[in-house]
């Protein structure tokens, strides 16, 4: 039975990872296309695909993580649910936007099954769970905080652009960013080969410190923005370690033309840079609207492309041909530092106010859309 769970998950998840995807492709083109609000394609690439993949991830991390028993089929719900949420709110953008409560109680349900799900593997853990659980824990924390700010915006209708300014960096800056970085202190010494004896005291120190800056970054975003540059503060110094371990002490295992490492350095990159465009932004020298649509390619895809790039022939073979795996590994890397640079390109760009900018990310994202289809359907 263990082994039927085992080879459950990886569909699902590629599944999920072809429509987030999907969802950058047009996430990127529509805004092009038609008159949406400036929130609106970073919602859609969140809702329909970046919550549901993190979700499904999740599922396939904790077992691993509290070293129990493969996933049972009832714990694929969150995902599904959190896809069925994406899709509401997807139709809510183009058609009605009083559906989107609605995606807002799905997505609380998914977030809620699996904070209560992996609470319960924690407790079956033989031993300390690995460092790396607590970060997902807090992050699912964050979207529960994050969903229920933006219910609460149409209660209180008078504190709507507050709510959803909490709303948008709960999600962003706590759920995506604690769970990328939880995974990518591990994702990284594992992708590039190499050993990494700081990333076990990172991961049980700094979680205290990054919890506390998204939530006070936050708070900045819909009070003071006193408290977003306090939220700054205690981010920079873990944020500084990990740039180290990239740039100094591991460097020669990161940056790398081809392969997985290059794309996840640079998204720990562009978060940095982000991060200090959000400081500039509460003074009030630069428009929130640049920072909102560069997190797309200074962080989003990077990340999605590098976790990818190193899990989907994990996924396809479901660790059953590592020849093969490592084969898928190596066609769906080529080229990973270019694709990198360009994400990184188009996303300064952006954030400069220079809309074209969407040209180097779009190839980018063709070329690797292109070879994770190849890894998909080419047998050999």
């Amino acid at each position: 039975m263990e082994q039927e769970n085992v080879i459950r998950l990886p569909p699902l998840l590629i599944l999920l990872l072809l429509t987030t995807l999907a969802g950058f492709v047009f996430g990127l083109l529509l805004p092009h296309w038609l008159a949406l609000r400036p929130a609106a394609p970073l919602h859609l690439i969140f809702a329909l695909g970046i919550m549901p993949l993190i979700l499904g991830a999740m599922t396939y991390f904790v077992p691993v993580l509290t070293r129990t028993r493969a996933p049972e089929p009832l714990s694929l719900i969150p995902a599904l649910l959190a896809l069925a949420a994406g899709i509401l709110l997807s139709i809510s953008l183009f058609f009605s936007f009083a559906l989107y409560p609605f995606a807002a109680v799905i997505g609380l349900t998914a977030a809620l099954w699996l904070s209560i799900w992996i609470q319960r593997r924690k407790k079956q853990t033989l031993g300390r769970p690995h460092p790396g659980l607590i970060w997902y824990q807090l992050a699912l924390a964050s979207l529960l905080l994050g969903l229920i700010a933006i219910l609460a915006g149409t209660l209180f209708p008078d504190y709507w652009t507050q709510l959803r300014r909490l709303h948008l960096h709960l999600n962003l800056l706590g759920f995506v960013g604690l769970t990328a970085l939880g995974t990518l202190r591990v994702l990284l010494p594992t992708g590039g080969g190499y050993g990494d004896p700081e990333a076990g005291p990172w991961l049980m120190c700094q979680w205290r410190w990054m919890t506390s800056g998204a939530l006070f970054m936050a708070l900045g975003a819909a009070v003071s923005p006193i408290l977003s540059l306090l939220g700054m503060v205690l981010w920079l110094p873990p944020l500084a370690q990990l740039l180290k371990s990239l740039f100094i002490t591991h460097r020669q295992h990161i940056w790398q033309q081809h392969g997985a490492t290059t794309p996840l350095a640079c998204a720990v990159l562009g978060l940095t840079i982000l991060l200090l465009s959000g400081a500039v932004h509460a003074f009030g020298w630069h428009a929130a609207t640049y920072t909102t649509q560069a997190f797309i390619p200074l962080f989003l895809l990077p990340l999605v492309s590098g976790a990818a790039t190193h899990l989907l022939p994990l996924w396809v073979t479901a660790a059953r041909h590592s020849n093969h795996e490592q084969a898928l590994r190596q066609r769906l890397g080529r080229h990973g530092g270019g694709r990198a640079a360009l994400f990184l390109l188009g996303g300064l760009l952006i954030l400069a106010g220079q809309g074209w900018g969407v040209v180097p990310i779009l190839l980018a994202l063709l070329h690797f859309i292109i070879a994770a289809l190849r890894c998909l359907f080419l047998k050999s």
